[in-house]
Protein backbone atom coordinates (compact mmCIF):
# COMPACT_ATOMS: atom_id res chain seq x y z
CA UNK A 1 0.00 0.00 0.00
CA UNK A 2 1.18 3.42 -0.98
CA UNK A 3 0.65 6.42 0.88
CA UNK A 4 0.53 9.98 -0.86
CA UNK A 5 0.36 13.46 0.54
CA UNK A 6 -1.71 15.77 -1.78
CA UNK A 7 -1.32 19.65 -2.07
CA UNK A 8 -4.01 20.65 -3.85
CA UNK A 9 -6.38 22.97 -5.22
CA UNK A 10 -9.05 24.17 -7.57
CA UNK A 11 -10.96 21.56 -10.31
CA UNK A 12 -7.97 19.72 -11.01
CA UNK A 13 -7.11 18.83 -6.99
CA UNK A 14 -11.03 17.80 -6.62
CA UNK A 15 -10.87 15.63 -9.72
CA UNK A 16 -7.16 14.30 -9.28
CA UNK A 17 -7.85 12.88 -6.23
CA UNK A 18 -11.92 11.12 -6.51
CA UNK A 19 -9.23 9.53 -9.51
CA UNK A 20 -6.83 8.17 -7.01
CA UNK A 21 -9.36 7.01 -4.19
CA UNK A 22 -10.50 4.76 -6.68
CA UNK A 23 -6.72 3.02 -6.91
CA UNK A 24 -6.14 0.06 -5.22
CA UNK A 25 -2.98 -0.17 -3.44
CA UNK A 26 -3.43 3.45 -3.24
CA UNK A 27 -4.19 5.32 0.32
CA UNK A 28 -4.46 9.41 0.39
CA UNK A 29 -3.08 10.10 3.67
CA UNK A 30 -3.66 13.24 4.12
CA UNK A 31 -5.55 16.35 1.89
CA UNK A 32 -3.86 19.93 2.14
CA UNK A 33 -5.64 22.86 0.25
CA UNK A 34 -5.89 26.79 0.61
CA UNK A 35 -8.99 27.53 -1.15
CA UNK A 36 -10.09 31.44 -1.85
CA UNK A 37 -13.43 32.84 -2.28
CA UNK A 38 -12.68 33.90 -6.26
CA UNK A 39 -12.41 29.44 -6.55
CA UNK A 40 -16.30 29.82 -6.69
CA UNK A 41 -16.95 32.64 -8.54
CA UNK A 42 -14.93 30.74 -11.36
CA UNK A 43 -17.09 27.98 -10.39
CA UNK A 44 -14.65 25.37 -9.06
CA UNK A 45 -15.42 22.64 -7.14
CA UNK A 46 -14.55 23.00 -3.47
CA UNK A 47 -11.64 20.51 -1.95
CA UNK A 48 -12.88 21.20 1.50
CA UNK A 49 -16.86 20.56 0.22
CA UNK A 50 -15.64 17.50 -1.79
CA UNK A 51 -13.85 15.21 0.84
CA UNK A 52 -14.98 16.97 4.52
CA UNK A 53 -16.82 14.73 6.15
CA UNK A 54 -15.59 11.61 4.53
CA UNK A 55 -12.34 9.14 5.39
CA UNK A 56 -10.01 11.07 4.00
CA UNK A 57 -8.73 13.68 6.43
CA UNK A 58 -8.19 17.43 4.86
CA UNK A 59 -6.37 20.64 6.63
CA UNK A 60 -6.15 24.10 5.25
CA UNK A 61 -3.41 26.17 6.74
CA UNK A 62 -2.72 29.56 5.96
CA UNK A 63 0.67 28.91 5.25
CA UNK A 64 2.96 25.70 5.50
CA UNK A 65 3.69 25.20 9.45
CA UNK A 66 6.31 23.30 11.27
CA UNK A 67 3.72 21.27 12.86
CA UNK A 68 2.59 20.38 9.22
CA UNK A 69 5.57 19.23 8.21
CA UNK A 70 5.76 17.10 11.05
CA UNK A 71 2.31 15.96 10.37
CA UNK A 72 3.61 15.09 7.04
CA UNK A 73 6.76 13.40 8.67
CA UNK A 74 4.89 11.26 11.36
CA UNK A 75 2.61 10.06 7.71
CA UNK A 76 6.17 9.12 6.09
CA UNK A 77 4.67 9.18 2.64
CA UNK A 78 5.82 7.22 0.00
CA UNK A 79 4.70 10.04 -2.54
CA UNK A 80 4.09 13.96 -2.44
CA UNK A 81 2.24 15.67 -5.38
CA UNK A 82 1.16 19.44 -5.44
CA UNK A 83 -1.72 20.04 -7.81
CA UNK A 84 -2.06 23.13 -8.61
CA UNK A 85 -0.90 24.02 -5.19
CA UNK A 86 -0.77 28.22 -4.09
CA UNK A 87 2.04 27.81 -2.19
CA UNK A 88 5.74 26.77 -2.15
CA UNK A 89 6.81 23.46 -0.53
CA UNK A 90 9.79 24.11 1.02
CA UNK A 91 12.64 21.79 1.04
CA UNK A 92 11.87 20.11 4.20
CA UNK A 93 8.73 19.10 3.21
CA UNK A 94 10.10 17.42 0.15
CA UNK A 95 12.38 15.71 1.64
CA UNK A 96 9.44 13.67 3.21
CA UNK A 97 8.58 11.69 0.71
CA UNK A 98 10.36 8.24 -0.08
CA UNK A 99 10.11 7.89 -3.20
CA UNK A 100 9.58 11.75 -4.73
CA UNK A 101 7.68 14.94 -5.02
CA UNK A 102 5.36 15.57 -8.12
CA UNK A 103 3.79 18.84 -9.60
CA UNK A 104 2.31 19.65 -12.39
CA UNK A 105 2.55 22.83 -14.34
CA UNK A 106 0.83 24.28 -17.39
CA UNK A 107 3.33 25.28 -19.40
CA UNK A 108 6.38 23.69 -21.52
CA UNK A 109 9.37 23.57 -18.90
CA UNK A 110 11.61 25.13 -18.83
CA UNK A 111 9.54 28.05 -20.59
CA UNK A 112 7.24 30.04 -18.17
CA UNK A 113 7.89 28.76 -15.06
CA UNK A 114 6.00 30.56 -12.14
CA UNK A 115 2.25 31.22 -11.22
CA UNK A 116 0.25 31.63 -14.25
CA UNK A 117 2.15 30.50 -17.24
CA UNK A 118 -1.25 30.03 -19.07
CA UNK A 119 -2.37 34.10 -18.81
CA UNK A 120 1.43 35.12 -20.07
CA UNK A 121 1.51 32.62 -23.59
CA UNK A 122 -1.58 34.69 -24.39
CA UNK A 123 -0.05 37.80 -23.46
CA UNK A 124 3.22 36.93 -25.28
CA UNK A 125 1.14 35.80 -28.57
CA UNK A 126 2.24 32.21 -28.29
CA UNK A 127 0.29 29.78 -30.24
CA UNK A 128 0.93 26.50 -28.08
CA UNK A 129 1.69 25.77 -24.49
CA UNK A 130 1.83 22.53 -22.47
CA UNK A 131 1.48 21.13 -19.67
CA UNK A 132 4.45 19.30 -17.29
CA UNK A 133 4.73 16.41 -14.80
CA UNK A 134 8.05 17.09 -12.96
CA UNK A 135 9.69 16.20 -9.97
CA UNK A 136 9.91 18.99 -7.33
CA UNK A 137 13.12 20.33 -6.11
CA UNK A 138 14.13 23.42 -3.99
CA UNK A 139 13.53 25.75 -7.08
CA UNK A 140 10.30 26.86 -8.84
CA UNK A 141 9.47 24.58 -11.15
CA UNK A 142 12.66 23.39 -12.36
CA UNK A 143 12.64 19.83 -11.38
CA UNK A 144 13.52 16.86 -13.46
CA UNK A 145 10.55 15.95 -16.59
CA UNK A 146 8.54 12.97 -16.44
CA UNK A 147 5.59 13.82 -18.59
CA UNK A 148 5.15 16.47 -21.09
CA UNK A 149 2.98 17.24 -24.13
CA UNK A 150 1.97 20.08 -26.12
CA UNK A 151 -1.63 21.85 -27.28
CA UNK A 152 -2.15 24.99 -29.10
CA UNK A 153 -3.68 28.04 -28.17
CA UNK A 154 -7.17 28.60 -30.11
CA UNK A 155 -6.77 32.29 -31.61
CA UNK A 156 -9.62 33.68 -29.25
CA UNK A 157 -9.27 31.41 -26.82
CA UNK A 158 -9.39 33.94 -22.97
CA UNK A 159 -7.32 33.77 -20.05
CA UNK A 160 -10.01 31.84 -17.88
CA UNK A 161 -10.71 29.95 -20.86
CA UNK A 162 -7.10 28.43 -21.81
CA UNK A 163 -6.72 28.32 -17.45
CA UNK A 164 -8.92 25.93 -17.36
CA UNK A 165 -8.87 23.89 -20.26
CA UNK A 166 -4.99 23.61 -18.88
CA UNK A 167 -6.90 22.22 -15.51
CA UNK A 168 -8.56 19.97 -17.70
CA UNK A 169 -5.82 18.51 -19.82
CA UNK A 170 -3.68 18.38 -16.83
CA UNK A 171 -5.78 16.03 -14.87
CA UNK A 172 -5.89 14.03 -17.90
CA UNK A 173 -2.20 13.64 -18.81
CA UNK A 174 -1.88 13.21 -14.32
CA UNK A 175 -4.33 10.00 -14.67
CA UNK A 176 -3.13 8.50 -17.92
CA UNK A 177 0.91 8.72 -16.38
CA UNK A 178 -0.50 8.04 -12.61
CA UNK A 179 0.49 4.77 -12.56
CA UNK A 180 3.47 4.33 -14.59
CA UNK A 181 4.78 7.55 -12.41
CA UNK A 182 3.97 5.72 -8.69
CA UNK A 183 5.56 2.72 -10.02
CA UNK A 184 8.36 4.89 -11.31
CA UNK A 185 8.68 3.94 -14.57
CA UNK A 186 9.42 6.56 -16.11
CA UNK A 187 12.96 7.94 -16.39
CA UNK A 188 13.19 11.87 -15.03
CA UNK A 189 14.74 14.11 -17.91
CA UNK A 190 16.27 17.10 -16.92
CA UNK A 191 15.30 20.48 -17.87
CA UNK A 192 17.30 21.56 -20.64
CA UNK A 193 18.14 25.18 -20.61
CA UNK A 194 17.73 28.73 -18.47
CA UNK A 195 14.12 28.94 -19.31
CA UNK A 196 12.09 31.47 -18.20
CA UNK A 197 10.26 32.98 -15.31
CA UNK A 198 6.85 34.72 -15.03
CA UNK A 199 5.66 36.50 -12.01
CA UNK A 200 2.17 36.99 -10.92
CA UNK A 201 -0.11 39.42 -13.18
CA UNK A 202 -1.82 43.07 -12.32
CA UNK A 203 -5.66 41.81 -12.17
CA UNK A 204 -6.69 45.02 -14.01
CA UNK A 205 -5.56 46.17 -17.57
CA UNK A 206 -6.34 49.84 -18.76
CA UNK A 207 -5.76 49.93 -22.04
CA UNK A 208 -3.06 52.00 -24.03
CA UNK A 209 -3.76 52.41 -27.46
CA UNK A 210 -0.92 53.99 -29.11
CA UNK A 211 0.16 49.61 -28.75
CA UNK A 212 -0.05 47.31 -31.61
CA UNK A 213 -3.64 46.23 -32.11
CA UNK A 214 -2.84 42.50 -32.06
CA UNK A 215 -0.42 43.56 -28.68
CA UNK A 216 -3.76 44.94 -26.89
CA UNK A 217 -6.20 42.17 -28.12
CA UNK A 218 -3.85 39.48 -26.40
CA UNK A 219 -4.59 41.77 -23.07
CA UNK A 220 -7.91 41.69 -24.10
CA UNK A 221 -8.33 37.83 -23.65
CA UNK A 222 -6.06 37.67 -20.73
CA UNK A 223 -8.53 39.59 -19.24
CA UNK A 224 -11.90 38.89 -20.66
CA UNK A 225 -14.54 37.54 -18.04
CA UNK A 226 -14.91 36.34 -15.43
CA UNK A 227 -11.60 37.89 -14.95
CA UNK A 228 -11.62 42.06 -14.52
CA UNK A 229 -12.06 42.92 -18.40
CA UNK A 230 -9.79 45.56 -19.81
CA UNK A 231 -10.52 48.95 -19.31
CA UNK A 232 -10.80 52.23 -21.35
CA UNK A 233 -12.66 55.64 -21.36
CA UNK A 234 -14.84 57.98 -23.78
CA UNK A 235 -15.35 61.68 -21.91
CA UNK A 236 -17.25 60.35 -18.78
CA UNK A 237 -18.12 56.70 -19.10
CA UNK A 238 -15.70 53.58 -18.61
CA UNK A 239 -15.31 51.29 -21.05
CA UNK A 240 -15.25 47.28 -20.28
CA UNK A 241 -14.11 44.93 -22.78
CA UNK A 242 -14.63 41.33 -23.62
CA UNK A 243 -13.80 40.52 -27.08
CA UNK A 244 -12.08 42.14 -29.69
CA UNK A 245 -11.30 41.33 -32.98
CA UNK A 246 -7.65 43.00 -35.23
CA UNK A 247 -7.91 44.30 -38.34
CA UNK A 248 -5.24 45.32 -40.74
CA UNK A 249 -6.88 46.98 -43.55
CA UNK A 250 -6.39 49.49 -46.02
CA UNK A 251 -9.54 50.56 -45.19
CA UNK A 252 -8.86 51.89 -42.42
CA UNK A 253 -5.20 53.98 -42.31
CA UNK A 254 -3.64 55.28 -39.15
CA UNK A 255 -6.00 57.99 -37.64
CA UNK A 256 -4.67 58.91 -34.36
CA UNK A 257 -4.99 56.24 -31.56
CA UNK A 258 -7.87 55.60 -29.64
CA UNK A 259 -10.03 56.97 -32.26
CA UNK A 260 -13.52 55.88 -33.58
CA UNK A 261 -12.54 55.52 -37.45
CA UNK A 262 -16.06 53.34 -37.83
CA UNK A 263 -19.60 51.87 -36.71
CA UNK A 264 -20.49 48.29 -37.50
CA UNK A 265 -23.86 47.01 -37.05
CA UNK A 266 -25.08 49.92 -35.23
CA UNK A 267 -22.75 48.59 -32.00
CA UNK A 268 -19.36 47.63 -32.78
CA UNK A 269 -16.71 50.17 -32.59
CA UNK A 270 -13.72 50.03 -35.21
CA UNK A 271 -10.95 51.47 -32.93
CA UNK A 272 -7.82 53.12 -34.34
CA UNK A 273 -4.32 51.67 -32.51
CA UNK A 274 -0.58 52.87 -33.59
CA UNK A 275 -0.86 49.47 -35.69
CA UNK A 276 -3.96 48.22 -37.14
CA UNK A 277 -7.25 48.33 -35.86
CA UNK A 278 -9.76 46.24 -33.28
CA UNK A 279 -13.47 45.45 -33.34
CA UNK A 280 -14.81 45.62 -29.88
CA UNK A 281 -17.01 43.13 -30.16
CA UNK A 282 -18.28 42.64 -26.61
CA UNK A 283 -18.17 45.74 -24.09
CA UNK A 284 -19.89 47.08 -21.58
CA UNK A 285 -20.31 50.97 -20.80
CA UNK A 286 -20.33 52.41 -17.13
CA UNK A 287 -22.66 54.29 -16.33
CA UNK A 288 -24.71 53.03 -18.93
CA UNK A 289 -25.86 55.35 -22.06
CA UNK A 290 -29.47 55.90 -23.35
CA UNK A 291 -30.39 55.21 -26.66
CA UNK A 292 -29.95 58.74 -27.46
CA UNK A 293 -26.33 59.32 -25.58
CA UNK A 294 -25.09 56.31 -27.58
CA UNK A 295 -25.55 58.41 -30.72
CA UNK A 296 -23.76 60.98 -29.13
CA UNK A 297 -20.73 58.82 -27.86
CA UNK A 298 -20.17 56.17 -30.30
CA UNK A 299 -19.65 58.52 -33.38
CA UNK A 300 -16.76 58.63 -36.07
CA UNK A 301 -14.17 61.14 -35.17
CA UNK A 302 -14.53 61.05 -30.88
CA UNK A 303 -11.39 59.47 -29.03
CA UNK A 304 -10.88 56.84 -26.61
CA UNK A 305 -8.38 57.69 -23.43
CA UNK A 306 -5.05 56.63 -24.41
Amino acid sequence: MKKLVIFGCQQIAVDFIKYVSNQRDIEISLIVTYELPLDKTYGYESVIENFNGTELEVVSPPRITKALIDKVRNIDPDYIFSVYYRQILPKSLLSLAKYSSINIHPSLLPQYRGPIPTAWAIERGEKHFGISIHLMDEGIDTGDILVQEKYKIKDDETGFELYTRGMKLGFELLSKNFKSIIENKIAPIPQKGTGSYFGKKNGKYKISWQEDATNINNMIRVHSKPYNPAETSLFNRYIFINKAKVIYDEKYPSQGCGKIVDIIDEDKLVISCARGCLILEDFTVTPSLSKEERKIYFKIGNKLDI
